[in-house]
């Protein structure tokens, strides 16, 4: 049952959890109830989001990315040894900041698909939300099996943009 409550309601320490403004874990819902849909009366989503976290994800609107690359966010937008998610061409990315560089890879773990960009990020590892499985944010790969990588993504900041290939 933890398993389905963290999907559903994420980690306690989590990004969702950040976003309800709690930190703490959720209530546990009813036995056999459905999840709630939430539909209050907000910002959308994203904004939502930069509020709660306080970063301005506005990616910026007057840089044409290269050919193949989509522009995802402000560069300034994410502060140094975060990750987030972002969903960009209908795509689920995970964006790393490290070592001044900005990351990109898939956002589903391959063990157990849990989403990398809710992961913790130690220098140039991150660690997954489900299971601890970890990756590097340079290569994809995974230190302690290096058969298992997820996809990384090219990365080039033009003016005041990320852009990812995709």
């Amino acid at each position: 049952m933890s398993l389905l409550k963290t999907l559903l309601h994420g980690r306690p320490d989590g990004l969702r959890a950040r976003l309800r403004g709690g930190g703490g874990a959720p209530p546990a819902p009813a036995p056999f109830a459905p999840a709630p849909i939430v539909t209050a009366n907000r910002a959308s989503p994203p904004e939502a989001a930069e509020k709660a976290l306080g970063l301005n994800f506005e990616a910026p609107k007057d840089v044409n990315p290269p050919d193949g690359y989509e522009v995802v966010l402000h560069k300034d937008a994410l502060p140094e040894g975060q990750i987030i998610e972002i969903i960009i061409g209908g795509t689920a990315i995970a964006v790393a900041k490290s070592g001044g560089m900005h990351y990109a890879l898939s956002n589903t773990c391959p063990h157990a698909g849990g989403p990398l960009g809710d992961g913790k990020l130690a220098g140039n590892i991150v660690t997954c939300p489900y299971h601890g499985w970890k990756f590097d944010v340079t290569t994809g790969t995974c230190p302690t099996q290096p058969s298992v990588q997820v996809r990384t993504y090219k990365v080039q900041v033009v003016g005041s943009a990320v852009c990812v290939e995709l």
